[in-house]
């Protein structure tokens, strides 16, 4: 383990709780936490609202989903708890407003033909200005969790994360946004305000597009895992010192924390590491990786925002933690509490285990380890 010192779990639960911020009435609404989830299409409609649910049921104060116009309807059944957003558009949608261009245009012989192959004039126009009135206000975005594969989503999803570099909002991308980034590296190229959450597959494909040799069989169980740890430092590195937290029987937590281009230096003095070993869930099911993304989320609002501008007395106490260091234990703190939460809920609801039954026992991880 090789982060602030720390050689127990101990010591990075005490660093955990900084960020946390207390249950007080000098915060008002909205300081403990704004969330942004961008996901949830026609098809996928749990994953984002996993990834806020747990966000929530943590304690951050707003929780907001913005999803494609089919999935608002079902995503707001869910739950009344949550803000839901149908602000993104899909393919079909793209080619009901091409179509509506070409009538307006060809009604009028003074107008050329608009250029119907052009996909971003949509997007800028149609999407992105209600998105970016709502993210102006949110203290992290998750984007990803049921995002799907459709080409408009994906190329809105990749403006969205232009836009957001701009600001230096903190960012987690998960699930199809780590297949975006699959095909195109330099979606987030040295952004450093930016956690990944990929499995051991998704990894595998970040690997490939980044010109790493990895085979999956080469890491089976805890087997090789230093070797592991190199080449996640390496692809944090690659990336431009991104986090790197590798979901799987072990949850590795990863950042390069070198300066200047060392492209060519995977040295361990750079290197941020922290290893999640709690014992989770024996049963897998959809939907866990969504929990731990929106666990992580909260916790780093909490560090990023509520701790950093000390808005309640504990976060005044030295020494202050840097940015790296918040973004790190923030994934720790989320590891740990849906790890400890899947075993919880696996000793109750066994092979019959479900990603609901782990959120109820998210407070009952909190209060053992973090009160």
């Amino acid at each position: 383990m090789n982060f602030m010192g720390c050689k127990t779990q101990k010591d990075l639960i005490s660093i955990c709780k900084k960020i946390i911020p207390p249950l007080s009435p000098n915060l008002h609404k909205g300081q403990a936490g704004r969330i942004a989830v961008i996901g949830g299409c026609e098809d996928y409609t749990g994953a984002p609202f996993f990834a806020a649910h747990s966000a929530s049921t943590l304690g951050c104060d707003l929780t907001h989903v913005i999803c494609e116009s089919n999935a608002a309807t079902v995503i707001k059944s869910y739950s009344p708890d949550l803000m839901v957003h149908p602000y993104l558009k899909d393919t079909e949608s793209y080619n009901q407003w091409k179509l509506k261009e070409l009538l307006l245009n060809s009604s009028s012989s003074t107008q050329s033909s608009p250029e119907v192959n052009d996909i971003e004039p949509f997007i800028k126009s149609q999407v992105l200005p209600k998105i970016q009135t709502l993210l102006e206000r949110i203290h992290v975005v998750v984007i990803g969790p049921g995002f799907g594969r459709d080409p408009i989503m994906l190329k809105t999803l990749e403006l969205i994360v232009n836009e957001l570099k701009k600001s230096g909002k903190p960012i987690i991308l998960d699930a199809d946004a780590l297949y975006l980034l699959s095909t195109s590296p330099k979606l987030i190229k040295n952004y450093s305000n930016c956690v990944i959450t990929p499995n051991i597959v998704e990894f595998k494909r970040i690997c490939n597009a980044i010109d790493i040799e990895f085979e999956i069989s080469d890491f089976s169980g805890n087997e090789n895992q230093e070797k592991l740890i190199e080449l996640l430092n390496l692809v944090s590195l690659k990336l431009g010192n991104v986090t790197i937290l590798l979901k799987g029987g072990n949850d590795y937590i990863v950042t390069n924390n070198s300066n200047g281009d060392n492209n060519n230096n995977n040295n361990v003095n750079d290197r941020l590491l922290i290893i999640s070993d709690n014992v989770g869930s024996f049963k897998r099911v959809g939907g866990q990786g969504d929990t731990l993304t929106g666990l992580v989320s909260c916790l780093w609002a909490w560090g990023s925002y509520t701790y950093k501008n000390q808005l309640y007395p504990e976060s005044k106490s030295n020494p202050i933690l840097s940015d790296e260091q918040i973004k790190m234990i923030s994934c720790f703190g989320g590891s740990l509490l849906t790890r400890n939460s899947a075993n919880l809920a696996f000793k109750d609801y066994g092979r019959g285990l479900q990603t609901s039954d782990i959120h109820k026992y998210i407070n009952k991880s909190y209060n053992q380890f973090f009160n």
